[in-house]
């Protein structure tokens, strides 16, 4: 039995390694945008500048400020009501200007990556579910903190529709990944 147990953790070890090998380097400079008005895209901001690492965010970024010489998109998924409602827009105006601004950033040659960096308290409801689709089904690499793949919901997204994962401990080393 515990031999059993020890070939299935190597194989899967050896698949997950595999797995982020798959993944692209990640080249800044970086522009991050929030899908859903949460502060993930204010950490990501502030976790990359004390990592010395330039990525500048938006929270209203649109198709049109996908220019410049950023070389990654970064959109952090899971909405925050508040944010939303402090910003007059919703889940569904959200959704289509991210889409919008993933679109350019893909006719423009960028990484996207779509990220979760504020663990199970931005998968609560329909919004966040909402946005976390809409983000993670056009991002080429999937970002998340270990809290957001605590159920192994973005684990099992990235295998059925093959896209690289990268899992960190927390926002704090969000820039250590982004260097």
């Amino acid at each position: 039995m515990r031999k059993a147990a020890i070939a299935v953790l190597f194989v899967a070890a050896l698949a997950a390694a595999a797995f982020a090998a798959d993944a692209p380097k990640l080249e800044g400079p970086y522009i991050v945008t929030t899908c859903g008005q949460s502060p993930g895209a204010v950490m990501i901001g502030m976790s990359a500048k004390q990592a010395g690492v330039k990525a500048d965010y938006n929270n209203k970024l649109t198709a049109d400020d996908v220019k410049g010489d950023y070389k990654t998109l970064i959109v952090t998924s899971g909405t925050s009501m508040k944010g939303m409602g402090a910003a007059g827009t919703n889940v569904d105006a959200e959704i289509d200007r991210c889409s919008k601004a993933i679109a350019a950033a893909k006719k423009a040659g960028m990484t996207v990556i779509g990220a979760h960096v504020e663990g199970m308290a931005r998968r609560t409801d329909s919004s966040d579910a909402a946005s976390i689709e809409a983000v993670m089904k056009d991002a080429d690499v999937i970002l998340v903190v270990t809290d957001s793949d605590s159920d192994g919901f973005f684990t099992k997204y990235a295998e059925t529709h093959k896209k690289p994962l990268i899992k960190i401990k927390d926002a704090l080393a969000i820039g250590t990944v982004l260097k």
